[in-house]
C-alpha cells in the first residue's frame, strides 16, 4: 500500500477549478514532458494528475472562487469565476473607485478548504464561516 499518495475514487486530486498558481519549475516541468502527458477534458484535472506524483506543498485558499458556480460576491477574493462581461466591468469599476469587489459580499453557497490527504470525493466538506 502507497501510504504517501492518497488514492482517489474518481480524478486524483486536483485544484478544482480554472484559478490556481504554481511555481516556475513546474510550469517547465509541464513544458518538458508535455509529449508524454495525457490530456483531460479540463485544464484542471489534468494538472492534477501531471502534477499527482510529484512531492510538492498543495496549499487551498478559499479566496480563489473558482468552482463551476460562484459562491457569491467577497471583498477578500483573488479569483472570481463565471463571470459574465457585465459582472467584470462592474468589479472593475468598484475596483477603481472604491478598491473593493463589492458593493454587498453575499454568499450564496458555503465555501470548504480542501482536504489533500483524502480522495477527492470527500476533499470537499463545505462550512459556514470560510468566505
Amino acid at each position: 500500500r502507497e501510504l504517501r499518495w492518497a488514492l482517489c475514487d474518481h480524478y486524483l486530486p486536483y485544484a478544482v477549478g480554472g484559478g490556481y498558481v504554481v511555481s516556475a519549475d513546474l510550469v517547465g516541468f509541464v513544458a518538458t514532458n508535455s509529449e508524454f502527458l495525457q490530456l483531460y477534458r479540463n485544464e484542471d484535472v489534468s494538472m492534477g494528475t501531471w502534477l499527482a506524483p510529484l512531492d510538492i506543498n498543495r496549499v487551498h485558499d478559499p479566496k480563489f472562487d473558482t468552482e463551476y458556480k460562484s459562491r457569491g460576491c467577497n471583498n477578500d477574493y483573488i479569483v472570481t469565476h463565471k463571470q459574465s462581461v457585465d459582472m467584470i466591468y462592474e468589479k472593475h469599476a468598484r475596483l477603481s473607485k472604491n478598491l473593493q469587489l463589492c458593493d454587498e459580499e453575499y454568499q450564496t453557497r458555503f465555501s470548504y478548504i480542501y482536504n489533500w490527504t483524502v480522495p477527492p470525493s470527500h476533499c470537499c466538506n463545505r462550512v459556514q464561516g470560510v468566505p
